[in-house]
């Protein structure tokens, strides 16, 4: 994946470069390709994080809970309507 990219260099220390080494050969892959992963790794954890805090907000607050529970139902009585109404279809 990473050769059809266009690239550029990254500066690690060297203890850093021999573990990522280690760990992309375990894989049998290049460092740039376990690189790709590592960021995208990081970049989903980081939006699972800000969205765990955010839930944790709207829990915190009784209003604003209410506001998407209310939603919540919403979303799930069309989720079951649409089921419904494929299964009716097929």
């Amino acid at each position: 994946m990473a050769s059809l990219q266009r690239t550029t260099t990254v500066r690690v220390s060297r203890r850093t470069h021999q573990v990522l080494s280690e760990l992309a050969a375990r894989d049998g892959r290049s460092i740039s390709d376990l690189l790709d992963e590592l960021a995208e790794r990081a970049r989903r954890e980081q939006i699972l994080t800000q969205s765990a805090a955010r839930m944790g907000e709207i829990m915190a607050d009784p209003e604003e809970r209410l506001h998407y529970m209310a939603e919540l139902s919403l979303s799930e009585a069309a989720a079951a309507e649409a089921i419904d109404h494929e299964g009716k279809r097929a």
